[in-house]
């Protein structure tokens, strides 16, 4: 996954950040439950986002509740995670998915990476093919709109289409997907489906992955420059003023969104990862010498 959907820690209030914490490990121990330790290794912010919305909505009828454990990581300190629910095994059955693709991608990308990092990848790619077929069978909606949606994007990458929005459409339609939870096994309980909250999540969704994409194009320019591979950045030049301002109304939209949303729970932390940690990360792209973020905010456990 990318990486990018985290909340401003410093803005967060300390039991904001412990809620925060405990959804990130309970994805972490669900992955491990449904798919076995090695795809713990993929685990990243985006699913942790993931699992917080959905519990956000209370969608499932449940209060949300917590458990304390001791990580394999530092057994001797005990850690707290969200106890387990839908939203959380949905979140796990995404990352497990996702990073499937991003492997499989990264296997067949052969303009990026070199010998070495592709067969890595290829390597990473065959042991988690197993694990990505389960994960495919529990949400068989949205994996076989993400792969519709990925196979879109590597024709544009293909025909290596200049045009930035329409490069950014097919995240944003496969982040819309995911996002929607209307179809997601057992997560509509006590609760009832509300097209006009799927139709916001959607759009927020849709926002979201625009967003995603092109952050992530800026923040490989460099790499991408020195790979050969496709970047629509390196087709047809944006002024920085402009990408900011492509940003900045994909986030205006987002707000908007949450502010329709109904979030019984965790709100003021869904509200700081949207109105400000996303917010950071445009920052801290647009300002830097590019290809110096990527890593630094994936797969890092707060």
């Amino acid at each position: 996954m990318f990486g990018y959907i985290a909340p401003l820690k410093s803005e967060l209030k300390v039991r904001e950040f412990e809620v925060y914490s405990a959804y990130y490990c309970a994805v972490c121990r669900a992955v491990g439950r449904r798919y076995g330790e090695l795809p713990r290794l993929m685990l990243s912010y985006d699913a942790a986002f993931i699992a917080l919305l959905g519990a956000a909505l209370g969608l499932d009828g449940q209060e949300p509740a917590f458990l304390t454990f001791r990580c394999f990581n530092n057994p001797q300190k005990k850690r707290n995670e969200a106890s387990p629910s839908p939203a959380i095994d949905y979140a796990a059955d995404v990352l497990v998915l996702l990073g499937h693709l991003g492997l499989k991608d990264r296997k067949e990308d052969g303009d990026a990476g070199g010998l070495l990092k592709r067969g890595a990848a290829g390597c990473g790619e065959a042991l988690m093919r197993g694990a990505a077929r389960r994960a495919a069978a529990r949400i068989p909606a949205q994996a076989a709109e993400v792969r519709a949606c990925l196979a879109e994007q590597a024709g544009l990458e293909a025909a290596k289409t200049p045009e930035l929005d329409r490069a950014a459409d097919p995240t944003g339609r496969f982040i819309s997907a995911l996002i929607d939870f209307s179809s997601v096994p057992g997560l509509y309980g006590a609760g009832h489906y509300d097209p006009e909250t799927s139709e916001t999540l959607r759009r927020l969704g849709y926002h979201l992955g625009r967003f995603i994409y092109i952050v992530d194009a800026v923040d490989d320019l460099e790499q991408d420059r020195k790979s050969g591979a496709y970047n629509p950045l390196l087709l047809r030049e944006i002024p920085k003023e402009s990408l900011e301002t492509s940003l900045s109304l994909d986030l205006a939209q987002m707000g908007e969104c949450i502010g329709k949303l109904p979030l019984p729970y965790h709100k003021n932390i869904i509200e700081n990862v949207v109105y400000l940690g996303l917010n950071a990360v445009k920052d801290e792209v647009l300002g830097q010498n590019h290809g110096t973020m990527r890593g630094k905010r994936r797969y890092l456990r707060p």
